[in-house]
């Protein structure tokens, strides 16, 4: 007797996998505040701070002026600075509590000294660390809202010369220029490359990334090439508007054989 072969099934189980949780954060915003007063004017802004996590968290508010030495970013402390504008802060309240996934906001208040040469300054929610009964610390953390003032019309940047990282195989080349904001006001420029051959042709063209300037700061702006180049001899024109002017620069590069 002959028996019918037989016929094995294979029965593939996907095993039902949990959604991931997102790990826990905690977020303030607006992360960056642009104010356009005059000298002597008031101006309140409103905070909120979300805390994405498992537990109840307090915050205590402090504003610190920002000043720019030797073009770089120093945060002091309300009061440290002549003319400051974080000694005039006023924030209501001055402390809050926020419930594990819930929210909370709190309004500060700027009065601009009738002389100043401060354009910005941060407003920082700082946890108060707890101890749980078992003696461990909670969670610390410091968050900031950059609030900037433009008081003036004086807008004025320089522009550095251009430079070119090295292209190869696995990484397009990077061009990049420091920017200097000689001016008294807070600036965000918005520049492009353009790269031409030897020939005058355009081949290619790039953005440079996004910064916030403060009075007196410098900071390299960079644009990654989207194309591959071949060995040759190269000219860029770069430009940044800056509150509707537009400022240029030319450069070069070879790319080696």
């Amino acid at each position: 007797m002959r028996f019918p072969p037989c016929v094995i099934f294979c029965v593939t189980i996907a095993a039902a996998q949990a959604p991931v949780a997102p790990p826990p954060t905690l977020a303030l915003s607006p992360a960056v505040i642009m104010v356009r007063c005059k000298p002597g004017q008031s101006t309140t802004q409103t905070l909120t701070v979300a805390n994405h996590t498992s537990r109840d968290l307090s915050f205590t508010l402090a504003t610190e002026d920002v000043v720019v030495r030797d073009g770089k970013r120093v945060f002091l402390r309300a009061g440290q600075t002549a003319n400051g504008i974080a000694i005039t802060s006023v924030a209501t309240p001055t402390s809050v509590m926020v419930k594990a996934g819930g929210d909370a906001s709190v309004q500060v208040t700027f009065t601009l000294p009738p002389e100043t040469g401060q354009r910005a300054v941060v407003t920082f929610f700082r946890s108060i660390p707890t101890i749980s009964a078992d003696g461990t610390v909670g969670l610390s953390a410091s968050l900031g809202t950059l609030i900037t003032f433009e008081l003036t019309s004086g807008y004025n940047l320089s522009i550095g010369p251009v430079a070119a990282s090295l292209q190869t195989p696995t990484a397009n080349m990077i061009l990049s220029e420091e920017l200097h904001n000689t001016g008294s006001e807070p600036i965000l420029p918005k520049g492009v490359v353009v790269i031409l051959n030897a020939s005058g042709k355009r081949v290619s063209k790039a953005a440079f990334n996004i910064q916030r300037l403060l009075p007196g700061e410098r900071l390299i702006f960079a644009a990654t090439n989207p194309e591959q180049l071949p060995p040759g001899k190269y000219q860029t024109l770069s430009s940044f508007e800056v509150e509707r002017k537009l400022l240029t620069s030319a450069g070069e590069f070879a790319i080696p054989e």
